[in-house]
């Protein structure tokens, strides 16, 4: 209605054509705003290298997986002075101090399945991609320097090491498994912990300087001796074949739509199997440990190098 009560007069009809009122003239202003932004969007993609969805970086020409279990199979078992404990009985006893035996090697660690379906390791995404080498992997195991001891009464201190990789790429976006978070989750009690240096001769660049690895210390309640026991373990990641002790980094680069095309990141993690006494004396053996395995260890990651040939290629 008008002011003056009456109904406004009807207004004259426009010609047959393209009605360009002022809702006509929102909805065309809409539609070139939506249009500039999706060529931009477009041009960000291809011409600034925006990477949206990260794919798949495929492993390495010698490396092997296990398409059941999705473990690794192409590390060496002799890394440098320390063997991989292929012997059933060596490492596990009952109270009475006599060897378990169960027809396995006891320094292959084989996760069940909810494990791996936490460390998100072997879904039906890996089970599709396993036979083109574009699957995530893990390998635990556990490697002793020397020959083997007759007894557990005669095992010295940092002559056993578990050694754990772990290798994802392609639609990757959380880097949650680290000691930090999973030691608490499974009942120790964190310490503390700091950047520690290695120094590890003849590796290919860029790994070919010092290598700041993270140290994480925690303690473990032992109910026979009813004593906290201090422990520690050691990580760094390879991240698109580069080194990286800090996993919020790794977080913050897959998350980012201008880094790689092509992403993967490895943890390497290890840890002596012994109590703590003496601080200072395991960052040291950690580093003869880190000189023994880690040159064998980058081989099973593609480098740089690979990276940036397969970012090159065209998409699509």
């Amino acid at each position: 209605m008008s002011e003056t009560g009456m109904p406004p007069s009807p207004k004259p009809a426009k010609p047959f054509g393209f009605a360009w009122d002022r809702g006509t003239k929102h909805f065309v202003v809409a539609c070139v705003l939506l249009a500039v932004a999706a060529l931009g969007w477009r041009f960000a993609v291809g011409g600034l290298k925006v990477a949206l969805r990260k794919e798949a970086v495929p492993w390495p020409a010698l490396v092997r997986v296990n398409e059941q279990t999705f473990q690794l199979e192409s590390l060496p078992e002799s890394l440098g002075e320390y063997r991989f404990v292929q012997a059933d009985g060596e490492l596990f006893y009952n109270d009475k101090g006599e060897p378990l035996y169960d027809g396995k090697p006891d320094g292959e660690i084989t996760l069940e399945t909810d494990v791996m379906e936490t460390l998100g390791v072997g879904s039906s995404l890996d089970a599709s991609r396993v036979k083109t080498r574009t699957s995530n992997w893990y390998l635990s195991r556990i490697y002793r320097k020397g020959p083997a001891p007759s007894s557990a009464y005669e095992r010295k201190p940092f002559q056993y090491w578990q050694l754990d990789l772990t290798y994802y790429t392609g639609g990757i976006d959380t880097v949650p498994h680290v000691p930090e978070r999973c030691l608490v989750a499974s009942g120790a009690r964190l310490i503390g912990g700091a950047d520690v240096t290695f120094e590890v001769p003849m590796l290919p660049a860029p790994w070919d300087g010092p290598l700041v690895f993270r140290q994480t210390r925690y303690e473990v309640w032992d109910d026979a001796t009813l004593t906290a026991k201090l422990y520690v373990q050691y990580y760094i990641f390879s991240y698109n074949g580069r080194p990286e002790n800090d996993w919020r980094r790794v977080r913050l680069d897959l998350a980012n739509p201008w880094s790689a095309r092509h992403c993967y990141f490895a943890k390497v993690q290890f840890l002596p199997r012994n109590e703590i006494l003496n601080l200072q004396d395991a960052d040291r053996a950690a580093e003869e440990f880190v000189r023994n395995v880690l040159p064998s260890i980058l081989q099973q990651f593609p480098m740089p190098k690979e990276i940036e040939e397969l970012d090159a290629r065209p998409q699509g």
